[in-house]
């Protein structure tokens, strides 16, 4: 089904645009995707979980990996139909404004990010990973689960054994 079959069964309801955009963006969510890149999604929702659970035993000052956590709510957004405003990414980041939009910037500006008005308010910034920043993630994630599934006896230290004569 394409975007232009979803619109035009929407328009003849009586929905808002922001509520029409919503249910377009869910329609189309994981369409052409794998069933990997689709398990991917889970991996990020683990990773996201992981990241506020460390608050409870460290000190969120001291583990401050924002730009991980930007990447990992615009993967997981991306590839459920969401939408993700530069304001939303400001409170994930738990930083100052200032901070936040410089990081949002570098991010952009080494091609991962991409950025564009909403249509539907014009004093809105969306923002959503590039396909070099999708695949970026993908590859990562990948690599991640591959070594979470891994067998852990695999990697046990193995005996020191000195070499002969």
């Amino acid at each position: 089904m394409s975007q232009s079959d979803i619109r035009s069964r929407h328009e003849r309801l009586d929905i808002s645009p922001t509520s029409r955009r919503a249910v377009e963006n869910l329609a189309l969510a994981g369409v052409g995707r794998s069933l990997e890149e689709r398990r991917l999604v889970e991996v990020a929702r683990r990773f996201i979980k992981l990241r506020k659970r460390m608050g409870e035993f460290i000190p969120k000052n001291l583990v401050k990996d924002w730009a991980w956590d930007i990447f990992l709510e615009l993967f997981v957004n991306g590839e459920e139909g969401g939408i993700v405003y530069v304001k939303h990414l400001m409170l994930t980041c738990n930083t100052t404004p200032t901070s936040a939009m410089r990081l949002i910037d570098r991010i952009e500006d080494a091609g991962l990010i991409e950025r564009s008005t909403d249509y539907l308010d014009q004093r809105r910034v969306i923002i959503k990973l590039s396909d070099r920043g999708r695949e970026a993630m993908i590859a990562i994630l990948r690599d991640a689960s591959a070594w979470a599934d891994r067998d852990i006896a695999a990697d046990a230290p193995r005996p020191f054994t000195p070499r002969p004569g």
